[in-house]
């Protein structure tokens, strides 16, 4: 049974009567348990090796080319979380690259759309090293997403390439059913492309769904991006292509995962669709519409396609999804050093210190830090001292265990900041009024700290030690209400407060009860 404290006007009295430090033991905060009893974690349980993954692309022989599929990635630049054993990121793909060139297959890439998450001045940088990353990677094209569209029609024309060297080497931005600024001789989208590689000449056109058209122009709003009917753009789209006579048709489709099927019926012209929207893991296998294959790659970067095309040969493709785990793939130095670039401008332009990332905390109060908390809280306060959660904003500058060398510091990333500092949402990747800073200013408030669970404490801490000078300076009502604002039962945090951040993404094998043992504060001191 969960046991809280509750403070009546006779605890008040003898609180009155008695010594200060009484006084600030009774009146402290519960811990983050705010019990005196917990859950026993779980006794361990032995776990079996994962398999090793199975050799790439066995059995295929040489294509005649091959294309590197990819959509939804989300703004994961990196594998998917924190951890070493997750899946992804453009150093691993990059390596995927390298393996297949080494084999003497010709290769490009091709985007369903979707690279970011948010559309904040962090994204505006993390595409443009994304883009730089693709380049390096022989895309040829990336269609236009939610995500693309948010950015703003002057960023995304910005980005768009113009030189003809530059449309025919490198991506572009694609969409046939879109255009800004209501002029689509800007070229930004592109409605087709027409690439080479391996000798084959390749048409792709991409579909905006219109399942997303209230998400970029909803009804009554103005926008600089508009949208148009799918059917006759696309029909223009393949009067476009099919003049070029490519060897290979493909169409690619941001909407939601029925539109790319309807796409596939509407359209059989198209021999391959390119479809966004998904599951994030999905079967491996593409599904066949007709004659068409529709092909999904998942979300965050985890698994690409690969497409081996063999003309006039039965079957005229191969398809595998490839995982990109850390057991084959490597990082491809160039990627780390897109990422050491990357860190560079956000630490040059400050981003964590933006207004654009500022709220109010619901509580209206303020932070205080660990150290504040713990002149009372002794107890509490030397359990954190010994634990990971202490060492968060570390962990950050010296790298994840096991990434230790060659590191690259994250101390000025805010989506990496935001579960490792103190004062942050981490959900949204903002920062309360009072929150964590920088070094220079808010030193106190780095790591992840008791108030990120509890609530700001500067009203709490205020109102405790005023009544430690004077007794009957602060009513009895107001003292109890600031304390049930900072009190936390383990049921709170396992259901409310832990998986803000020890979520699917960063935290995968996270069990609430096992970690919960090694933070557990049981008590008020």
């Amino acid at each position: 049974m969960i046991v809280l404290v509750e403070e009546t006007k006779a605890d008040m009295d003898l609180l009155r009567r008695g010594s200060g430090c009484w006084l600030m033991v009774l009146g402290s905060v519960v811990g983050l348990a705010g019990c005196w009893s917990s859950p026993k974690p779980p006794a361990p349980v032995a776990k079996k090796a994962a398999p090793a993954p199975k050799p790439l692309l066995e059995g295929w022989k040489q294509p005649k080319a091959v294309l590197v599929l990819s959509g939804d990635q989300h703004g994961y630049f990196e594998p998917c979380g924190c951890s070493e054993t997750q899946s992804g990121g453009m150093a691993r793909r990059a390596d995927l690259v390298r393996q297949l060139k080494d084999r003497g297959w010709p290769v490009a890439g091709l985007d369903a759309g979707g690279l970011l998450r948010r559309n904040r001045r962090q994204d505006q940088i993390k595409f443009e090293t994304i883009w730089q990353a693709l380049k390096t990677l022989d895309y040829q094209a990336v269609a236009m997403g939610v995500e693309e569209v948010r950015l703003g029609a002057d960023f995304l024309l910005s980005q768009q390439p113009v030189d003809p060297e530059q449309i025919a080497s490198g991506p572009v931005l694609l969409g046939s059913n879109l255009t800004v600024f209501d002029s689509p001789d800007l070229g930004t989208p592109l409605h087709t492309k027409i690439f080479e590689v391996g000798g084959l000449k390749i048409g792709v056109t991409a579909v905006f769904g219109a399942s997303l058209k209230e998400d970029i122009a909803p009804a009554g709003v103005q926008s600089n991006v508009q949208f148009q009917d799918i059917e006759p753009a696309v029909n223009a789209a393949w009067e476009k292509l099919s003049a070029e006579q490519p060897d290979v048709t493909i169409l690619i489709s941001h909407g939601s995962r029925e539109e790319g099927q309807e796409l596939a019926k509407k359209f059989p012209q198209f021999q391959y669709v390119l479809a966004s929207g998904g599951p994030e893991e999905p079967a491996g296998e593409p599904t066949r519409v007709g004659e068409t294959w529709v092909i999904e790659t998942g979300h965050k970067g985890k698994n690409v396609g690969v497409l081996g095309l063999y003309p006039g040969e039965t079957p005229a493709a191969r398809f595998e999804l490839v995982n990109l785990d850390n057991q084959r793939f490597v990082n491809d130095p160039r990627m780390n050093e897109a990422m050491r670039l990357y860190q560079q401008r956000l630490q040059d332009e400050r981003l964590a210190e933006s207004d654009e990332l500022l709220i109010q905390h619901p509580s209206g109060t303020g932070f205080v830090g660990a150290a504040k908390c713990g002149e009372c809280h002794t107890k509490a306060y030397a359990k954190w001292k010994t634990s990971k959660h202490a060492r968060a904003f570390e962990s950050l500058s010296i790298g994840r265990k096991g990434q230790e060398e060659g590191w690259i510091s994250r101390i000025y990333d805010p989506e990496c900041l935001s579960c490792h500092v103190t004062g942050w949402d981490p959900q949204g990747v903002l920062r309360f009024e009072g929150g964590y800073f920088n070094q220079e200013t808010t030193a106190h408030l780095a790591g992840q700290q008791c108030e990120n669970c509890h609530g700001p404490g500067e009203r709490h801490t205020t109102l405790e030690w005023q009544i430690r000078e004077d007794s009957k300076s602060v009513p009895f009502e107001t003292i109890q209400k600031a304390r049930t604002e900072v009190k936390r039962t383990w049921q709170t945090a396992e259901k409310q407060i832990c998986h803000k951040c020890h979520d699917g993404d960063n935290s995968p094998g996270f069990e609430f009860k096992k970690y919960w043992a090694e933070v557990q504060h049981p008590g008020r001191d």
